[in-house]
């Protein structure tokens, strides 16, 4: 009766096929629900490894010399002024401000082991330690020499980051690179424009809260180097924006360390920076 248009031999050749392919079938659909590894899609264009290679010291300027337009605004002050601009790794920096004439009117330079600032119209010389606190007497980040001159020359800085943890995800025209401190604190977003690999923005944040932006804009042909004309630091905490704007920019392979020194004139009054 199940099987009305078939013979009795008919039906017991489908019961014994039944009986063979039976277990078979239970296998299989056991397994169709069982839970698939996960695929990461992959793009041959965002390798981690060589983003952050191509980061290193070795692969980027080790110098500049250059005229820059910088312009802060934070809750206390803005203003804007030009900057002749010398800088080299990994903690030599000096800025003088330039007035209308060409003239300097104010001068800031260190090694990395000591800090000079010179004001000329009043003949006031100020020294002590380049730590943070004293780098913000001119430029209001509270950074250190290092990542400071590490910022001006196109190299983003990176956080203290586990090996383990870096993961790469691919997006429109680039993709984002993932860095985390070992013990999950710290964690850094750096977006990279492809194809030739420019970081064109770091976020670094600490415990979840953005504390330091930076953003690389307008890469131009610098000699032989891609170099970005335009730099934007943020520090969200301090409510604090700086744009750094190069017109002209000369990339060398070294400073002699004499345009990193500064001598009180005679008469200055010198003042110890605490």
């Amino acid at each position: 009766m199940l099987y009305p248009h078939r013979s009795l031999s008919q039906v017991k050749q489908c019961l014994v096929r039944l009986v063979i392919l039976g277990p078979l079938l239970v296998t299989l659909f056991s397994c169709a629900h069982l839970k698939r590894p996960a695929t990461i899609p992959i793009d041959h264009r965002c390798f981690p490894g060589q983003i952050l290679s191509m980061m290193k010291d070795s692969d980027t300027p080790q110098a500049l010399k250059g005229i820059a337009k910088i312009k802060v605004e934070s809750p206390d002050e803005k203003f804007s002024v030009k900057e002749f601009v010398i800088a080299k790794r990994p903690g030599w920096l000096r800025l003088e401000t330039l007035g209308f004439l060409g003239h300097t009117e104010f001068v800031a330079v260190t090694d990395g082991k000591e800090l000079f600032l010179f004001s000329p119209s009043d003949n006031t010389f100020y020294h002590g330690a380049p730590s943070p606190e004293n780098l913000s007497r001119f430029i209001p980040l509270h950074l250190s020499l290092e990542e400071m001159v590490s910022i001006l020359l196109g190299n983003i800085p990176l956080i203290d980051y586990d090996a383990q943890q870096v993961g790469g995800q691919a997006e429109d025209n680039g993709c984002l690179l993932r860095l985390s401190s070992e013990d999950g604190r710290y964690k850094q977003v750096l977006k990279v424009s492809l194809p030739r690999q420019q970081v064109v923005e770091s976020r670094t944040y600490d415990e979840g809260e953005l504390i330091l932006l930076t953003q690389y804009k307008r890469y131009d042909e610098v000699g032989e180097t891609l170099f970005p004309r335009d730099i934007v630091v943020s520090m969200p905490r301090d409510q604090t924006r700086v744009t750094i704007q190069f017109k002209d920019i000369e990339l060398l392979p070294a400073i002699p360390a004499a345009e990193f020194e500064l001598t009180p004139p005679q008469g200055a009054e010198i003042i110890p920076l605490e």
